[in-house]
């Protein structure tokens, strides 16, 4: 029976490495008997192949979801369907019409699930938080709060709501940690699938790099500054993109990639304790998913790194350091222009 492999993040884990590598490979991958291919009519960009398929469960038509899976599935072969956008399918039995529709049309389904370290993955979820399209400028506190108050980091919990509607052996859990290969995500799935790899290196470039944290909470606040004069998050992210181009070097390594403390890091970590105890046993065989957190340097508090970063950006403005930039090159004029344009 043919195999349909769901692969539904988590967000933030090595997602768009690993769909970047099936979108590249798309012609080898059929080669090797997997499908990995794009609905004529899907419209998403930067998603994977599955994110429309995802919206039509999350908003739960059932037959607008059977006729797009039913395109995926037309061909009797193994096929690969990837976007996070599928781990909201975790809520309310979601995935349920879209299991028992892979059903029918004769494929067993697996599910792939990726996982990063809490702490790791809290970070990363802020900076996308602050550099994306949306209207978020709240506190890493704040989301971090609201995280918790989800159970979005108890992955125990969640994944075991995956196996309440796929059953546990159809679940296949990869936890990532920063000891690994640069191409281990990739490697990993292509094992999972059963297609041994390409002889070689992958070749695979950083995908989807979040700017360091002092750059992004100095975004944070012209995020919110910038919301508070009218524009929107499709607006300002394009203004912040310009901005974070521009980092100091010194911006770029040592403490200033954390935002928790090492005392906040480890109260975090001891609150997931329990959860991971019980994903390794459930989920790994018993294996510890995550290895501990490296000793960090002096660590200083992230506002006060932000403050430096926007003092040498304004001091940048103020005094013209670069004599070829034209007035409106600036930061601050290529807001005017924006602002202008909109009106």
């Amino acid at each position: 029976m043919p195999i349909v492999t769901f692969h539904i993040g988590m967000p933030k884990c090595a997602t768009t490495t690993i769909q970047s590598f099936l979108a590249e490979g798309a012609a080898w991958l059929a080669a090797q008997g997997q499908v990995y291919e794009h609905h004529p009519e899907d419209r998403t960009r930067n998603q994977g192949n599955a994110a429309q398929l995802a919206a039509f469960g999350v908003a739960q038509d059932s037959t607008r979801m059977a006729a797009h899976l039913g395109y995926f599935l037309r061909s009797g072969r193994d096929v690969v369907l990837s976007s996070e956008v599928l781990f909201d399918l975790w809520r309310q039995e979601r995935f349920v019409p879209l299991r028992d529709a892979v059903r029918r049309l004769g494929y067993e389904l697996r599910v792939v699930v990726y996982l990063k370290r809490q702490d790791l993955w809290i970070e990363s979820d802020f900076k996308q938080h602050v550099k994306g399209r949306s209207d978020w400028a709240g506190s890493f506190e704040h989301l971090l709060e609201r995280r918790l108050s989800r159970g979005t980091l108890d992955y125990h919990r969640l994944l075991g709501a995956w196996a309440a509607q796929v059953g546990r052996e159809a679940m296949t859990v990869v936890p990532l940690n920063p000891s690994q290969p640069q191409d281990f995500a990739v490697r990993r799935f292509l094992e999972i699938i059963g297609v041994a790899p390409p002889e070689g290196a992958l070749g695979l470039a950083p995908q989807n790099v979040s700017p360091p944290a002092a750059m992004i909470e100095a975004a944070r606040h012209i995020k919110a500054a910038l919301l508070a004069r009218g524009l929107s998050g499709p607006e300002i992210a394009p203004l912040l993109a310009q901005f974070m181009a521009q980092m100091p070097e010194r911006a770029q390594t040592g403490a200033a990639q954390e935002i928790l403390s090492p005392e906040a890091r480890r109260d975090l970590l001891e609150r997931c304790a329990a959860s991971n105890a019980a994903l390794a046993q459930e989920f790994l065989a018993g294996q510890v998913p995550f290895d501990p957190p490296e000793p960090v340097g002096a660590w200083v508090p992230l506002s006060e790194r932000a403050v430096a970063i926007l003092a040498e950006r304004v001091s940048q403005e103020m005094l013209g350091s670069a004599p070829e930039a034209k007035p409106d090159s600036s930061f601050i004029g290529r807001w005017r222009a924006a602002r202008r344009g909109k009106t």
